[in-house]
């Protein structure tokens, strides 16, 4: 049962994995025009704002 049980999460985990692989592959063919205000993270606008708050 074990060795079934973590066959289910490898097999999940390679999904997941390829299917934003192939959404990363999609993203470099059709880039996005709009705004990338909605992502996660951003990471250039958070040094920015540290950079500010650290200059205070």
């Amino acid at each position: 049962m074990l060795i079934l049980s973590l066959a289910a999460f490898l097999y999940l985990v390679l999904a997941l994995g390829l299917v934003v692989a192939i959404d990363n592959m999609v993203g470099l063919v059709f880039r996005e025009t709009r705004s990338q205000s909605f992502r996660l993270f951003n990471f250039g606008k958070a040094l920015s704002g540290f950079q500010r708050l650290s200059r205070k």
